[in-house]
């Protein structure tokens, strides 16, 4: 098993690497710095201030979700765990320590393990959900960006409808059929087993709260408009004039790619992905570069800023009393 995470992690730092190079082969690495220096100080600092707004908004669809289930959790606590969760996803190989990190802060609520499992797994999937439907609104309102991007509405379309598929097929999934296969299992399967059907059972409560679901899924869509205004802030305070509405189309797509886990924490994908989707709108590769890069390092300082809540916080009870 060590091997194996050794050898995954080799090829990601491969791919990670490699990118970088192609992408950065025949571009003057000074010229991507100046045009980082030039940045529009006041447009930055409003950028940066978005992330708060973010991990408000974060946090009360977090809660939205815990309620549902029937408990509670206070916004701060869950806005210093959302924190502390940037921070290891910036400083480990992959984004699954921050996931682990509000799943055990769940859990510290009073939640059960596989109610802490499924509730962050349910807040991914509605901001991937939201993701995928704000790009595909702004596909169907701008026939210009359908051009620039050839078939990518039925690609998105068949992404969104998979994802559909996914939640039908988790929401009708009868739990005791893997319980009783658990049962049937020994050893690690029938661990496993057991706790996935535990989960499965768990999200399928989200059925007799389809309110809060709604709800939260617009507190997605209200969070990914707010990642997209924040790129905008950067694009401008960089002079990159793209236009808006396309903004809502490269920003998701963008982050949809670099949640893939191929490379070190989207290193050399977000440099690539930035170059291709702002390319097609006459951006220069220097200036997109620059713009992966600004993002990249307010992404780190995200990162510190969670080290320095997790540095202070204390690991005392958190269910509200």
């Amino acid at each position: 098993m060590r091997k194996k995470k050794a050898f995954v992690l080799c090829l990601k730092i491969f791919l990670s690497v490699g990118l970088i190079l192609w992408i950065t082969h025949n571009v003057s690495l000074e010229q991507v710095w100046l045009v980082i220096a030039d940045a529009h100080v006041t447009l930055l600092f409003f950028a940066f201030s978005l992330f708060f707004v973010g991990y408000f908004i974060t946090a009360f669809r977090w809660r939205m979700l815990i309620r549902a289930q029937g408990g509670d959790a206070p916004i701060l606590y869950l806005v210093r765990s959302f924190m502390v969760a940037i921070f290891f996803n910036n400083f480990l190989p992959s984004t699954i320590g921050g996931d682990a990190v509000r799943m055990y802060d769940s859990w510290r609520l009073g939640n059960t393990t596989s109610g802490a499992v499924s509730v962050v797994l349910v807040d991914r999937f509605l901001g991937v959900l939201a993701l995928l439907l704000i790009a595909l609104i702004a596909l169907l309102m701008d026939p210009h960006i359908s051009t620039q991007f050839p078939s990518i509405a039925i690609w998105v379309g068949i992404t969104i409808f998979s994802a559909g598929l996914l939640v039908w097929i988790v929401l009708n999934t009868p739990p005791g059929k893997i319980e009783t296969f658990a049962l049937k299992s020994s050893g690690v399967i029938h661990r496993l087993a057991g706790f996935l059907g535990k989960v499965l059972n768990t999200l399928q409560s989200y059925k007799h709260s389809p309110g809060a679901v709604v709800r939260a899924l617009l507190l997605s869509f209200l969070l990914q408009l707010n990642v997209v205004v924040h790129f905008i802030f950067l694009t401008r305070a960089l002079g990159i004039n793209v236009p808006i509405e396309a903004m809502f189309f490269i920003i998701p797509v963008a982050i949809f790619v670099m949640m893939l886990p191929v490379s070190i924490n989207g290193i050399g994908l977000r440099e690539t992905v930035f170059v291709f989707l702002f390319s097609l709108f006459g951006v220069p590769h220097i200036e997109a570069l620059a713009l992966a890069w600004l993002a990249y390092s307010f992404s780190l300082a995200q990162g510190i800023l969670g080290g320095m809540v997790f540095a202070v916080r204390r690991e005392h009870s958190a269910r509200p009393a």
